[in-house]
C-alpha cells in the first residue's frame, strides 16, 4: 500500500504547519497550568461538565432545558470530549483547539486565496493565530473562538458560493452560520454587512441558493432559541447585560465618541495590539484605495462591506465587550495581508519580516508570559478598574503578557492535586471559605467547583458542614494574620489555604493537610 501525499501548493501546507504548531503549543500550555479557572471560563467549564453528567444519565431532553444564557453547542463538545478522554479542565478546552484550530485557518487561507493568491491565504492564517486575544482564548473554554470560527467559515462559503448561485455551497454557508448561532447569539451581526453586499451585486437574483442559505441556517440555529421562547426565558440574556449589571465604560451612549471609538481601543489594545494592529489598517486603507480607484474584481469589496457591517452591528449594540472583536478577525486577517502581497519584493520581505516578529511576540507573552506576572486587575477580571471587558484606553500596547483571562501557565500552587489527595484520604465533600475576596482569580469559587468535581468531590456550602466528619473537610483561605500554623498552599498573592478536616465521630474538628504522593 502507497500513502499518497495530497499535492497541495507550499503556501497550503505552510498553513496547515502553523495551525500545527498553533494547537501543540496550546497543549503544551494546558499540560503545564496549574491555575484556578475563573471568570466565564470556569462558569462554561461547569456547564460542560454538567452536560456530560446529564448525558451520562440519559437525560438528554435536559441539556435543553438547562437554564444557561447561551446555546448548548460548545457545551456539547466540552461533555463529548470527556466522554473520550475523561473529566479533566484541559479535555473540553483542547477539544476545542483540535476541532477549531483547523476550521478557522482553513476559512482564513480559502478566503485570502480569494482575495490575493495562496500566499495571502498563507499570511492570513499566521496572522489570525498570531492575535494575542485568540491565543489567550484558546487555552480556556470560552464560546467566543467557535463563533468567530463559524463566522470564517460562513464568510468563505457564501464569498465561493459565487453570490449563491452554486446552492450546494450556500447550503453549506447555511448550514455554518446555524451552528455559529448555536455557538453564541452574536453571530449573525458580524454576517450583515458581507450578506448585504452579496446581494446588493447580484445575488437577490439567485433566489434557490439564497432559500438554501437561510432555511438551513434556520434549521439549525433557531430550535434552542424557539425553545427558549416557548419557557419565556428569551430575555434572560438581555436582562443580564442590562443597566444594572454592565459597568458605564462598557455601554456608553449610542450617540458619542466614546461608543465610536470603542471597538477601535478594543481591537487595538485587546485583539491585536499596535504591530498587527498597524498591518490590519493599511490593509484596510489600502482596500478601499483599490475600491476608489474602480478595482472590483476579486472579494475585496465583501470583506470591507464585511468588516463595516460587522462594526457597526457592534457598535449599535448597548452591551460591549473586548472578546466581542474575535469574530472579526477573518476580515481583519485577510485585508491585513492582502497588501503585502502585491507589494515589490524587498519591501514585501520587511513587512513579511514584521508579520513574523508581531507573531512570535504574541506567542512570548501569550503561551510563555515572557515579563512576569502582573498584580493589575486586567479586562478579564471582575471588578477591573474600568469595568470587565472594557479594554485599556488613550494608550498604545505594543507588548503585553496578560490580555484578558490568562497568560503563561502557572505551574504552582497546584489546587487540583491538593483536592486529589483530600479525596484520596476518603474526604468525599468539601467546602470553601474566602476570607480574602471571593470573585478573584487566585480562589474562585466556580473555579474550585471544577477541580473538585475533576477530583471526583462533592462540593457543598461551608455552612451546611457545621461539624466536619472524617469524610469532609473546608478549604479556607486567608491571610497569614488569620490563621495559625502553616497553611496547605501558599497562593500568588501571598494569601494561604487552611484545611479544617473532621476526625473520628465525636470529636472536634481539627486543622491539617493531606499528604501528597
Amino acid at each position: 500500500m502507497r500513502l499518497r501525499v495530497p499535492r497541495w501548493s507550499a503556501p497550503a501546507w505552510g498553513a496547515i504547519g502553523i495551525a500545527v504548531v498553533f494547537v501543540a503549543l496550546s497543549a503544551w500550555w494546558l499540560s503545564i497550568d496549574r491555575g484556578v479557572p475563573y471568570n466565564d471560563a470556569a462558569l462554561h467549564l461547569f456547564v460542560a461538565f454538567r452536560f456530560h453528567d446529564l448525558l451520562e444519565l440519559g437525560r438528554v431532553g435536559s441539556v435543553f432545558d438547562f437554564p444557561s444564557y447561551y446555546p448548548p453547542l460548545t457545551y456539547l463538545l466540552g461533555a463529548a470530549a470527556t466522554f473520550v478522554a475523561g473529566v479533566h479542565v484541559a479535555v473540553p478546552i483542547l477539544a476545542q483547539n483540535l476541532v477549531y484550530v483547523p476550521l478557522l485557518a482553513l476559512a482564513c487561507y480559502r478566503v485570502g486565496r480569494m482575495a490575493a493568491g495562496p500566499v495571502c491565504g498563507l499570511l492570513a492564517v499566521a496572522f489570525a493565530l498570531g492575535c494575542p486575544l485568540i491565543i489567550e482564548q484558546f487555552h480556556v473554554f470560552m464560546l467566543d473562538m467557535p463563533q468567530a470560527t463559524f463566522v470564517a467559515l460562513t464568510v468563505w462559503l457564501v464569498l465561493a458560493s459565487d453570490r449563491f448561485a452554486r446552492v450546494g455551497l450556500a447550503g453549506l454557508a447555511g448550514l455554518a452560520l446555524g451552528l455559529g448561532t448555536a455557538s453564541k447569539e452574536l453571530a449573525p451581526i458580524y454576517l450583515l454587512g458581507l450578506v448585504a453586499c452579496v446581494l446588493a451585486r447580484g445575488g437577490w437574483r439567485n433566489w434557490r441558493g439564497l432559500l438554501a442559505f437561510g432555511g438551513v441556517a434556520l434549521a439549525i440555529g433557531a430550535p434552542w432559541y424557539v425553545h427558549e421562547a416557548m419557557l419565556g426565558d428569551l430575555g434572560r440574556l438581555w436582562r443580564a447585560a442590562g443597566p444594572a449589571t454592565v459597568r458605564p465604560l462598557a455601554r456608553p451612549p449610542l450617540v458619542s465618541l466614546d461608543n465610536l471609538l470603542w471597538y477601535l481601543w478594543a481591537t487595538l489594545d485587546g485583539l491585536l495590539f499596535a504591530p498587527l494592529f498597524a498591518l490590519a489598517s493599511v490593509g484596510v486603507g489600502a482596500a478601499v484605495a483599490r475600491v476608489l480607484r474602480g478595482a472590483r474584481d476579486g472579494v475585496t469589496l465583501e470583506l470591507l462591506c464585511g468588516l463595516g457591517g460587522a462594526w457597526l452591528g457592534l457598535l449599535i449594540m448597548p452591551h460591549k465587550d473586548l472578546r466581542y472583536t474575535i469574530s472579526l478577525i477573518v476580515f481583519l486577517a485577510v485585508l491585513g495581508t492582502a497588501w503585502i502581497v502585491r507589494l515589490a519584493p524587498r519591501r514585501r520581505t520587511i513587512a513579511v519580516a514584521f508579520l513574523s516578529a508581531a507573531i512570535v511576540a504574541a506567542q512570548l507573552g501569550a503561551t510563555f508570559g515572557v515579563g512576569g506576572e502582573t498584580s493589575r486587575r486586567l479586562p478579564g477580571e471582575r471588578d477591573a478598574p474600568a469595568g470587565e471587558g472594557v479594554p485599556p484606553r488613550d494608550t498604545v500596547i505594543v507588548y503585553e503578557n496578560h490580555d484578558f483571562l490568562v497568560s503563561g501557565p502557572h505551574r504552582s500552587p497546584d489546587v487540583l492535586a491538593f483536592l486529589r489527595a483530600l479525596r484520596r484520604e476518603g474526604v468525599l465533600e468539601v467546602g470553601f471559605v474566602d476570607m480574602v475576596d471571593s470573585f478573584d482569580k487566585h480562589f474562585e469559587e466556580i473555579g474550585l467547583w471544577d477541580l473538585s468535581r475533576v477530583a471526583g468531590l462533592q462540593v457543598e456550602e461551608p455552612e451546611h458542614i457545621v461539624s466536619p466528619g472524617p469524610s469532609q473537610a473546608i478549604a479556607i483561605r486567608t491571610h497569614p494574620s488569620g490563621a495559625t500554623g502553616p497553611p496547605c498552599l501558599w497562593l500568588s498573592d501571598g494569601s494561604g489555604v487552611w484545611l479544617q478536616i473532621g476526625g473520628p465521630p465525636g470529636s472536634p474538628p481539627r486543622y491539617g493537610c493531606p499528604r501528597s504522593e
